[in-house]
């Protein structure tokens, strides 16, 4: 079976639309953190490689202290940065994969055996210079479901305005062995089940991709964000 080079939307637009986020500067202290709550929808696929998609929640949380350490929810990870610096950034990562199951519009994966919910844990090492910014994250099954591992990279570019910043970037990920079977391989039961012939999917680039990220500052507490993957 020949590969095939798949492109898909991974989120359409749920900021501009639904997410409405609060800073909240914390009046505590100096040297108290800023904080910045968040929540809205996303619009995803059903699973990865799907060409049909479904609303997901959106949370975004942020706490940044003066001297750089932060903790960041968005999306399907949270992140912490340990250093204390503006510049380098390096600390734990969490995120969340869906699971794959039956109740999906694709009749053919429908029949496949489903793919519980997994928590990926690992670490993430990035640097914001002027209005550039680049990182690396390596992460590893922590829920035993595709015992494989990720390494990503990122990077972009941001455009501040006085009440808008707009940045532009671009991400590759590399997936082991044991996640491209677990998530893309079509074993003897599966192509039974299914009617698909039967694949055996290889370690490899996973996805190649470029996002654009919109924050509108409405005023000194509220912001619109909006974020679109392809």
């Amino acid at each position: 079976m020949k590969k095939k080079l798949g492109f898909e939307i991974a989120m359409v637009f749920f900021a501009l639309i639904c997410v409405v986020c609060i800073g909240l500067p914390s009046t505590s202290s100096a040297a108290g953190p800023e904080l910045s709550v968040g929540a809205g929808a996303a619009f995803v696929p059903e699973f990865e490689g799907s060409e049909d998609y479904e609303a997901f929640p959106a949370l975004f949380f942020s706490a940044k202290w003066p001297s750089g350490y932060f903790i960041k929810l968005s999306g399907n990870a949270i992140r912490a940065n340990l250093a204390p610096s503006e510049v380098w950034h390096v600390g734990p990562v969490l995120q969340y994969r869906k699971k794959r199951d039956d109740d999906v519009d694709s009749k053919p994966v429908s029949r496949m055996r489903e793919i519980d919910e997994t928590v990926e844990g690992g670490l993430f090492l990035g640097f914001e210079i002027d209005n550039w910014d680049a990182s690396f994250q390596w992460v590893a099954d922590l829920s035993d479901e595709h015992d494989g591992s990720l390494a990503t990279l990122a990077g972009g570019y941001s455009f501040r305005m006085p009440q808008m910043t707009i940045r532009i970037g671009v991400s590759s990920t590399y997936a082991d062995d044991d996640y491209m079977e677990t998530y893309f391989s079509v074993d003897a039961k599966d192509a039974i089940r299914s009617g698909l012939p039967k694949y055996s999917a290889d370690s490899g680039i996973k996805d190649i991709g470029v996002d654009l990220t919109l924050r509108y500052a409405m005023n000194d507490k509220w912001d619109l964000m909006g974020l679109l993957d392809y």
